[in-house]
């Protein structure tokens, strides 16, 4: 028998919290005190639960679609399939999650798809998040 990561409700009030416009009282009630995404906002993680909140009311309120599509869940993680489109940007991705003993998202891991369409979105959030735009790096740097 499969054995599934408790508190799999925690990241399905998040989703439907997202989906409803990621209201900022649930948001600040679902992630922990020293939450840390990880992610596509720069080479630093968001480190926080205000900062986090923030950061994720901006994206919500940029974008043209920030939908949250399916919860899986695993023995030790859920993660929530998404969709994310801000301008002519859109991505697919995966919110990987983990949960503390209280039932609160700790750690956000958080991959998307294609890798032009991603750097399309993070050009387009770049400076109202206060990141410098992706640029390639080369050896030589």
């Amino acid at each position: 028998m499969t054995t599934f990561a408790p508190h799999r409700d925690t990241l399905e009030a998040f989703v439907d919290c997202i989906n409803g416009g990621a209201d900022r009282h649930t948001l600040t009630r679902l992630l922990a005190e020293d939450v840390v995404l990880y992610g596509p906002f720069g080479d630093e993680p968001v480190a926080g639960r205000e900062v986090a909140v923030k950061t994720i009311k901006t994206v919500n309120g940029l974008s043209s679609d920030d939908s949250y599509l399916e919860v899986l869940s695993g023995e030790t993680h859920h993660a929530a399939h998404f969709r994310l489109q801000v301008g002519d940007a859109a991505v697919n991705g995966i919110f990987f999650v983990l949960l503390d003993g209280d039932g609160k998202i700790a750690e956000v891991s958080i991959f998307y798809r294609t890798l032009p369409a991603g750097v399309a979105l993070q050009r387009n959030l770049a400076d109202v998040i206060g990141m410098q735009p992706w640029e390639l790096r080369t050896n030589e740097e």
